[in-house]
C-alpha cells in the first residue's frame, strides 16, 4: 500500500496524477477540483504544492498534496469506488506517517 502516498520534502504527499489514475477520473478534472477548492478557501494553500511534469515535450501541471489536501480534495467524490480508494489512502498515510 505504501505506493499509493510519497515522500517530498521529508512529508508524506500524494500527486494529483495519482489521485485521477486511482479514482477513475481525468487528471484535468482532478486540478479543477483542486482549483475549486483553492478558490473557495485561501489558506488551503499550505495542503498543496503546484509543481509540472513533462509529457510529451511539454509541461503540465501537477499538485503534491499532504493528507488535509487529500481530505479536501477527496471529500466531494462518490461512489462505492472512491469510498474503497479514499480507505486505502487513509492506511497508507498512516502507515508511511508511522514509518516516519
Amino acid at each position: 500500500m505504501s505506493n499509493l502516498v510519497g515522500i517530498k520534502n521529508n512529508k508524506v504527499v500524494v500527486s494529483s496524477k495519482q489521485i485521477a489514475e486511482k479514482f477513475g477520473k481525468e487528471h484535468k478534472d482532478v486540478l479543477e477540483s483542486l482549483r475549486q477548492v483553492l478558490v473557495a478557501e485561501n489558506s488551503a494553500t499550505k495542503f498543496f504544492e503546484k509543481s509540472s511534469y513533462k509529457y510529451r515535450g511539454r509541461d503540465f501541471p501537477i499538485y503534491y498534496m499532504n493528507r488535509d489536501g487529500f481530505t479536501l480534495l477527496v471529500m466531494g467524490f462518490t461512489g462505492d469506488k472512491a469510498i474503497k480508494w479514499k480507505i486505502k489512502y487513509i492506511n497508507a498515510f498512516n502507515e508511511m506517517e508511522a514509518k516516519l
